[in-house]
């Protein structure tokens, strides 16, 4: 383990190698996917949103529309990674996701591709992203479609209750980051907040199914569980109704749905 990496990432625990052949072929499997959603972020910026632009001239339409439009996209490039057989996915409920409408969606966040499998699967899907990509390589794509961060909290929320008053369903990993390998990080109170002042109910999200070693926080990019390709089992939860948590101060309200909302996550034992 490296001496300067948090133990909480530390990979000391993973099976040895057994097959380096594949091994090395699944790192190979992985950069390439790697390089194919850069490819694919380009040309989308560079060709797509042009062209539909002059389709959706409207702000709103074409927010609503483009959401669509990259929710097929990031569908592609999973049933991709599922064809090169770097990643495979089972959920308890899909049609449960696809149906959801003016929702909180809350879920933890244990590796790289968990925003990129739930926007897949969660259509006309909105989220508050950090403000510096904005100036990233993906800023054409998230910065006229999403909620940026860096604004005031009165703002950021008004724009969140516009967009989940038009359908939209917002989603949110409470632990602002991905989870370590060993422990959990704190759930911030942002979302709670945000689902209490919208009014809108929270819908959880269990994302399980193994190790993601190689795709976590501090992992080198081009390596990969030693033994297994990645699988992504997501568990649709029951809904938290914001009605219960009427006539409590809005501290003691945010606190008490934090708490649900991780008791909800952390029941599912995968």
């Amino acid at each position: 383990m490296s001496k300067n990496l948090d133990p909480k990432y530390s990979p000391d625990d993973l099976p040895e190698i057994t097959d380096p052949f594949a091994y090395m072929w699944r790192c190979f499997r992985k950069v390439f996917c790697y390089v194919f959603f850069g490819i694919g972020t380009f040309l989308i910026v560079a060709f797509c949103f042009p062209i539909l632009h002059l389709i959706w001239r409207d702000k709103d339409t074409f927010k609503k529309n483009g959401r669509v439009f990259v929710a097929g996209i990031l569908n592609f490039f999973v049933q991709t990674m599922r064809f090169v057989r770097i990643s495979k996915y089972e959920i308890s409920d899909i049609e449960a996701m696809r149906k959801l409408e003016s929702c909180v969606i809350v879920a933890n966040h244990p590796s790289l591709l968990d925003v990129i499998y739930t926007f897949a699967f969660v259509r006309n899907a909105d989220c508050i992203i950090r403000a510096g990509l904005k100036s990233s390589p993906v800023s054409g794509i998230v910065k006229p479609l999403y909620i940026a961060n860096d604004g005031d909290w009165d703002q950021m929320v008004a724009d969140a209750k516009r967009s989940l008053d038009s359908g939209s369903n917002l989603i949110i990993f409470p632990e602002g980051t991905r989870t370590p390998r060993h422990g959990i990080n704190p759930y911030k109170k942002g979302a709670a907040r945000i689902a209490l002042e919208t009014g809108c109910n929270v819908q959880p999200l269990h994302i399980g199914g193994g190790d993601k070693y190689g795709l976590g926080k501090h992992d080198p990019f081009y390596k990969v569980h030693p033994t297994h390709s990645y699988l992504y089992r997501f568990t649709v939860l029951p809904q938290i109704k914001m009605d219960k948590y009427k006539g409590l101060s809005p501290t003691i309200a945010a606190k008490r749905l934090t708490d649900d909302m991780r008791e909800l996550i952390d029941s599912v034992k995968d």
